[in-house]
């Protein structure tokens, strides 16, 4: 897709558009921790410290949501593999369960389905989870080995094909299941047969491009500079709330390099109305210079986008 193609679509479909009072969507550090160690991703570098969000911090984000606006769209993850947390307590589907009964209508999960169990995954079910996206970036398991270092891919074609067996057996058909790839040289030429594949055992396949989560890893494909740059959509719609309340810069922002706020002593709205509302009017005004030096020097606002294919076809 060429530049102009490329901001068109997203201007079009509203992604740039700014949220003016509150976020349109929150990303919950609920766990920072990972069980993979992928080839793409900058988890493996980290250097905040790794924790588990506290029940009150969550519960508070969750309240607010539920106040001001049911249908924002909560992911239950940042930056961690959300199904460690299946035999803690509270569990990931406690957590879920407490949004779900708060009237939020959006209740989302990102996850490598590599701990996604015949269990786990009716739990998820009745949970009552809207959409889950699951990782996996690859059409064999040579492919797979080398990007999701640490996992096993039959064992999460597996868990992903009983996922969608045990979701068509309920009434409202519920969570959506999404598929993702991310598609870098390595892997490529598998997108075709991945889609294909996918979409025949009906999941909604989810292609992305390859970011460098803020300029910390090389991402080839981000080949556009501040010249023909324009707003990001993670500015203009988006809040990263880390495990410990901490809301930093955006969702690349994994190190808390760019802390805004707290959750713990202000609300979503006080946050989002303060610092990243003069950061989403240095976008919008096209300032990028005046920009934190993590987002005026990143490249990552090109890549806040995917393509979706249902039944094979794009949507």
């Amino acid at each position: 897709m060429n530049n102009i193609k490329l901001f068109k679509s997203q201007l079009n479909n509203g992604r740039l558009e700014e949220a003016k009072d509150f976020p349109r969507v929150l990303l919950i550090d609920s766990i920072s921790y990972c069980n993979l160690k992928c080839s793409m991703c900058i988890h493996p570098k980290m250097t905040r410290k790794k924790g588990i969000m506290p029940w009150n911090i969550f519960t508070k984000i969750i309240n607010e949501i539920a106040e001001v606006d049911k249908n924002v769209r909560v992911w239950m993850v940042f930056f961690g593999e959300a199904l460690i947390l299946k035999k803690k307590k509270p569990t990931i589907f406690d957590m879920i369960a407490y949004a779900k009964m708060k009237g939020l209508s959006d209740v989302v999960l990102n996850s490598n389905a590599n701990l996604l169990d015949d269990e786990c995954a009716l739990k998820l079910i009745n949970s009552g989870l809207d959409a889950i996206y699951i990782g996996i970036d690859a059409f064999n398991s040579e492919t797979y080995d080398k990007l999701r270092i640490g996992g096993n891919y039959a064992k999460t074609v597996d868990n992903v094909l009983n996922l969608i067996k045990l979701r068509n057996r309920t009434k409202l058909k519920k969570p959506e299941v999404v598929v993702q790839f991310v598609e870098m040289d390595l892997n490529t030429y598998e997108k075709d047969n991945f889609t294909k594949f996918w979409s025949e055992q009906g999941a909604i396949v989810k292609i992305r491009p390859k970011v460098s989560w803020g300029n910390l890893m090389d991402a080839p494909n981000l080949i556009l500079d501040n010249k023909e740059r324009w707003p990001c959509h993670w500015a203009m719609q988006t809040m990263s709330i880390a495990d410990d309340g901490r809301v930093v810069l955006c969702p690349v922002d994994l190190d808390a390099r760019v802390v805004v706020g707290d959750i713990k002593n202000s609300s979503i709205r006080e946050v989002w109305n303060g610092k990243l509302k003069e950061f989403r009017r240095f976008h919008n005004n096209h300032e990028f210079h005046l920009l934190p030096p993590m987002c005026r020097d990143c490249r990552d606002w090109q890549a806040a986008m995917a393509e979706y294919y249902k039944d094979g076809v794009n949507i």
